[in-house]
């Protein structure tokens, strides 16, 4: 064989041999990644206004394999994590998760001077975070009932506010999902842009900046930053009427993230029609855990 020749062979051997590593070792960091798709869903009172089959149904359609259920209680969890062959958080805490992988550890906490309690699971080594927030002083309604002003409706806000800070900081550093019912609107939602929709209001709520101050990312928002095009609202399917003036529609069910090695990939708003089994419009996000 001439040199010129055999040089060019094992050239051609080399980018081979390259090419072979390269994309072995892409398919072992792909084989490594874990698909955790959360569900943020409000059963509306441990699910008996359209029954355990139905939620039991929606998560199945949903694609979900991880839910941070709202509004548990009754056995609702045992039944849901059941009828599906899950595994699930202690129940009794009107918060919990419940998954189809393997929950590695648990830990709850409560606090008594707010109210505030939070869940977490841990799933594929990130600890998912079921959270359920005050219903009270609901500011939306402060906006587009009372017509207070940004001033009122911000101290209205005060419990709401502290349970965020409470569970944000216990949440600590590390990479987690965080996921639930918070009843407040998002402040990246009622911006100048939107305000006609918003009975003419900006608010930059604190609830949603107590996890994004964090280190939380709303993944709703991150896949779909436009609140204009895309106001994901999820409150509410149902209730439309509010003694004869309309309901103000938000988006106020949600899906964090925090951690380099989480990535999201896909979100949407779950739910609405006949037979969906909640007053509140779920939230699922697809995401990749390296």
């Amino acid at each position: 064989m001439k040199p010129a020749v055999r040089r060019i062979l094992c050239a051609l051997a080399t980018v081979l041999l390259a090419t072979t590593v390269l994309s072995g070792t892409a398919s072992a960091a792909s084989a490594s990644a874990t698909n955790l798709t959360v569900l943020s869903f409000n059963i509306w009172q441990q699910g008996s206004h359209g029954g355990i089959d139905a939620v039991v149904r929606e998560i199945r359609a949903s694609g979900a394999n991880v839910v941070a259920l709202s509004e548990t209680g009754g056995g609702a969890t045992e039944a849901i994590a059941g009828a599906l062959g899950w595994q699930h958080t202690e129940p009794g805490w009107d918060v919990d998760v419940i998954s189809a992988l393997p929950i590695e550890e648990t830990d709850w906490e409560s606090w008594n001077d707010t109210g505030a309690r939070a869940i977490a699971a841990k799933i594929a080594g990130v600890w998912v975070y079921s959270i359920h927030l005050d219903y009270t002083k609901y500011g939306p309604y402060n906006a587009c009932f009372d017509k207070d002003s940004v001033a009122t409706i911000l101290a209205d806000e005060t419990n709401r506010r502290r349970q965020a800070e409470q569970i944000a900081a216990w949440t600590g550093s590390s990479a987690a999902i965080l996921a639930g019912d918070l009843n407040s609107p998002s402040h990246q939602d009622w911006t100048a842009a939107t305000a006609a929709t918003h009975c003419g209001y900006t608010v930059s709520w604190p609830t949603t900046t107590a996890f994004t101050d964090k280190g939380f990312t709303d993944s709703y928002r991150r896949l779909l930053p436009d609140p204009a095009a895309n106001p994901g609202n999820t409150w509410s399917p149902v209730v439309k009427d509010n003694n004869g003036r309309p309901e103000p529609q938000d988006r106020i069910d949600y899906v964090f993230y925090r951690g380099g090695s989480i990535t999201p990939t896909s979100t949407r708003t779950v739910g609405g029609g006949s037979g969906w089994p909640s007053d509140h419009l779920a939230v699922v996000t697809s995401f990749t855990v390296s």
